[in-house]
């Protein structure tokens, strides 16, 4: 289970296949947001107790600093949204308004379904902004289900209630609000929650995989 967590965070891999040795099937696949599932199910435990009850603060959370967030305005157009999560090999963004980026939606890549799946409702979309986009699939969508909004938490937030948020809400990412207006301050992802609770033993891949798999994660 430590050469899981470690391709789940430190080696940045969404998903790891599960395979039986000697049989080239893949029987089936451990995800990040499977991990997270198993955590919120640890608690009890001595272990995940102490570890959980840290303020994000403590334990280096956001690694990002609010400049390195990507984000989204709501005034520009939704197909910027979905090229900047592109370019950036992201898979969803804040929504912010103003000069102090107040956090007021988001934005994930499986959003553009609506886009291929109601033609007749985005007919204008190469002119569609982030704002009016939201306020479309929040009652247009919910064919295809409603698009979840912005997840917050704060900077003096426990990690066990930004597991929590991440579990019972099934999203990816939760984004770190401070000040009364909520304004951008980090982002805290599957794979950062994972990391708090992993780490690598010296030469750990290199002893246990060998060293050209090591060299191939970390490229």
């Amino acid at each position: 289970m430590l050469s899981v967590l470690l391709l789940l965070s430190k080696y940045r891999l969404r998903n790891v296949p599960v395979i039986k040795p000697g049989e080239p099937d893949i029987k089936n696949y451990i995800t990040q947001s499977a991990v997270v599932y198993g955590l919120e199910d640890c608690k009890g435990r001595d272990w995940f107790d102490h570890i959980s009850a840290l303020p994000i603060s403590d334990l280096g959370l956001p690694f990002m600093s609010p400049k390195e967030v990507i984000s989204i305005d709501s005034d520009e157009h939704i197909l910027e949204a979905f090229k900047r999560m592109r370019d950036n090999n992201i898979g969803g963004l804040p929504v912010v308004e103003g000069t102090n980026k107040k956090i007021v939606g988001n934005i994930s890549m499986r959003d553009i379904r609506y886009l291929l799946l109601q033609p007749q409702v985005f007919s204008n979309f190469r002119h569609l902004t982030v704002r009016n986009f939201t306020t479309k699939i929040a009652t247009a969508g919910e064919e295809y289900g409603l698009a979840i909004p912005a997840i917050t938490c704060r900077p003096d937030s426990t990690l066990g209630s930004v597991i929590n948020s991440l579990a019972s809400r099934s999203v990816h990412r939760v984004y770190v609000g401070e000040g009364d207006e909520n304004e951008l301050y980090g982002v805290i992802t599957l794979r950062d929650v994972i990391s708090c609770f992993v780490s690598e033993p010296p030469n750990y891949f290199e002893n246990y995989l060998g060293f050209s798999v090591k060299e191939m994660l970390n490229r």
